[in-house]
């Protein structure tokens, strides 16, 4: 399983963080890829060969105080994923942060293009921008923060258009869009005609009396390090 996914993360400055969170990674998927992308903070380029990952050093910081602060960061930051799309052949891409803690190799794949632990509701606005353009998908939602999947294919094809995923319209409708990346990226491959779905690959521990799944490979909001 592991030659169908790849890894893209964003880091900043929390080394402890990040190679903990490549060491977990390492454990359950000793060689799958994983692409670390430097947000202008640390240089962990001493990883590469320590743990065969790729690493890219930015020096734009698209998430001060830990969210977009400019609509160009976000553009910015879909052009990175897009760059880890290009850079290689596998189906599916998985988005890593510093709190995503893995915990087993035991994976299987979405059936929809994309997949998250949770669907939170567009503004009534939004929703109707999105389900004019797009006729595949039937949930409605965000929630692909760290430890969600998407098709490679879906979001390659969805970048060629670009140029017509206009925020500085879409935000009128929905203002959490330039503020966060998991928010965007379902609001991107929704707008160009991708679908959405709740995936047992991941889960999330920060949700109180939340029973985390066993079937999750992928924990979001290991804090301990973070």
């Amino acid at each position: 399983m592991e030659d169908k996914f790849v890894v893209h993360y964003q880091t900043w400055k929390n080394e402890k963080a990040t190679e903990f969170t490549i060491q977990k990674f390492r454990e359950f998927f000793p060689t799958a890829k994983i692409r670390v992308v430097s947000d202008n903070g640390s240089d962990y380029s001493h990883f590469v060969e320590k743990y065969g990952i790729d690493f890219t050093f930015s020096n734009i910081n698209v998430f001060p105080g830990g969210r977009f602060n400019t609509i160009e960061g976000c553009y910015e930051w879909l052009k990175r994923v897009n760059d880890t799309c290009l850079k290689y052949n596998e189906e599916w891409v998985v988005i890593f942060e510093d709190d995503v803690l893995t915990v087993s190799s035991d994976i299987s794949f979405p059936i929809e293009d994309s997949g998250g632990m949770i669907a939170w509701p567009w503004s009534p606005q939004m929703e109707e921008v999105l389900i004019n353009r797009n006729q595949k998908n039937k949930l409605w939602g965000y929630g692909m923060c760290g430890g969600s999947i998407f098709r490679r294919q879906a979001f390659l094809d969805s970048y060629s258009r670009i140029t017509e995923f206009k925020l500085e319209e879409l935000v009128k409708y929905d203002n959490r869009i330039t503020g966060w990346s998991d928010i965007l990226i379902n609001c991107f491959l929704q707008y160009f005609g991708y679908s959405y779905q709740i995936w047992k690959g991941t889960d999330d521990m920060t949700y109180p009396n939340r029973v985390i799944s066993d079937s999750a490979c992928f924990i979001h909001g290991y804090k301990e390090l973070y």
